[in-house]
């Protein structure tokens, strides 16, 4: 009960204010910090904002003998709205702006930009130097050229809060190549200086026998052309390689990644979503967590994916390999195959070599074109299984769904279905001699398919 005093002001709208303040201060000088993604994630933080003005005010007015103030007040209830709208109008531009990337729109008024470009002096360097480029803001394009020249082609933009300062930034910014070890780095001076950004996008023509690293920590990098190593990394952007006679190391936080006609091996690591890989005569290795899809083609020696989804090993694929949220589809491996998923469909059809595939939580189905020459293991926690072969297959077979049934389109004498208190069994031989087939799964029917 009120003791008569006055009421006690609230000291949310205060604090509101005060964390949509840092946020927006720190998008402003780190602008691919998203904060609406932020606001998407730790949303729950503003309950609990809320819950300690409230205590405090509690306290505050017991102390004081104030009447403690309403527990929402009108003008908080419009600043949260207002809060809403314009973090949720920030992550609709952005969205658009990710999808349109040359799209124009420039919601801040005050901001302003200046640009320039200029071309350095051409540089010979000797055949099998290391060359490195760098930008902390800005694109990487690198191809071949005639001669044994370096030459580099910049675009320098800069972004302040009025035109002068944008000007300032800019002759400030130098971009230089300077002598390594073992080659040559090309890289902007005082990129990061001052109150605004600039980005640097370079464009550079490299002799063929040189080796590269571009790093670019905010924009895509392309690569194509090169006879020695290529390593590409980029924290928020695309990476693309192509006609690459050698090795390719990519590693990447946001964006998609494409990978054509590399005379080598691939190897790809961290976070991303689109990834493809074509035409690879070494290995082609992806570990990380790409949210795909993911398509792999025609590698010659063996693919290798791993994430906390799975661990998939094949060994010479000379089909495709396809990985979305929820499916994994697999065709034409020359050799072995080995798969352990979780959560995820299998659609697997013509492994030449030993297959194994361990899964949980999903359907797998396998068909063969041909009739199986190596061991077929599958074992499943949740989901059916599904196995087609030719009609002139030879194999043995054991095949158990413990709470479930077995079916089979194969009739011989060596067959020997049984159902066991809810267990389903097949076991036995079909045709002269052939290699083992195991299937185990918990809770599913197991399909054994005969294909004309």
């Amino acid at each position: 009960m009120s003791n008569g005093g006055s009421q006690r002001s609230s000291i949310f709208s205060g604090l509101l204010l005060i964390v949509l303040g840092v946020l927006f201060l720190l998008a402003r000088f780190h602008p691919d910090l998203r904060i609406w993604h932020l606001f998407w994630s730790f949303w729950p933080v503003l309950i609990i904002l809320w819950g300690i003005a409230k205590l405090v005010d509690h306290m505050g007015a017991q102390r004081t003998g104030d009447a403690r103030p309403p527990l929402l007040t009108g003008g908080e209830a419009a600043l949260l709205v207002l809060v809403v709208f314009v973090l949720a109008g920030m992550g609709i531009y952005t969205k658009i702006r990710e999808k349109n990337p040359d799209l124009n729109i420039d919601l801040d008024v005050f901001n302003h930009k200046s640009s320039q470009s200029q071309e350095l002096p051409p540089k010979t360097i000797p055949a099998g130097a290391h060359i490195m480029v760098t930008t902390a803001m800005g694109s990487i394009v690198a191809h071949v050229g005639d001669g044994s020249d370096l030459r580099v082609s910049v675009t320098e933009t800069a972004e302040a809060a009025n035109e002068s300062a944008a000007e300032e930034l800019l002759k400030s910014l130098k971009v230089v190549i300077e002598q390594t070890r073992d080659g040559y780095s090309v890289h902007p001076v005082n990129q990061e200086m001052g109150a605004g950004h600039v980005t640097v996008d370079f464009d550079l023509t490299l002799p063929k026998s040189v080796s590269l690293a571009a790093d670019s920590h905010h924009g895509d990098v392309s690569v194509s052309g090169l006879a020695g190593a290529v390593t590409a990394t980029t924290q928020t952007g695309d990476i693309e390689v192509h006609d690459i006679v050698s090795d390719v190391t990519a590693q990447l936080v946001k964006g998609n990644a494409r990978f054509d006609d590399i005379t080598g091996s691939v190897r790809i690591t961290g976070r991303g979503n689109e990834i493809e890989v074509n035409d690879v005569t070494g290995d082609a290795t992806l570990q990380g967590e790409f949210f795909g899809p993911v398509r792999i083609r025609n590698v010659t020696k063996t693919t290798h994916y791993t994430s906390q989804a799975g661990d998939l090993t094949l060994a010479h694929l000379t089909g495709r390999l396809e990985l979305d949220s929820g499916q994994i589809d697999i065709s034409d491996v020359g050799g072995f195959a080995k798969l352990v998923t979780h959560d995820k469909d299998i659609g697997v059809e013509n492994v030449a070599g030993r297959l194994d595939i361990a899964g949980t939580h999903g359907d797998i189905k396998v068909t063969c074109a041909q009739p199986p020459r190596e061991d077929i293991n599958i074992a499943n926690g949740t989901g059916e299984v599904d196995l087609t072969l030719p009609a002139k297959s030879s194999f043995e077979i054991s095949a158990i769904s413990r709470s479930g049934e077995v079916q089979s389109d194969f009739e011989a004498p060596g067959l020997q279905p049984a159902d066991e208190n809810g267990t389903g069994r097949l076991s036995g031989k079909v045709g002269s001699s052939g290699p083992k087939i195991q299937i185990v799964t918990s809770y599913g029917t197991i399909y054994l398919r005969k294909s004309s």
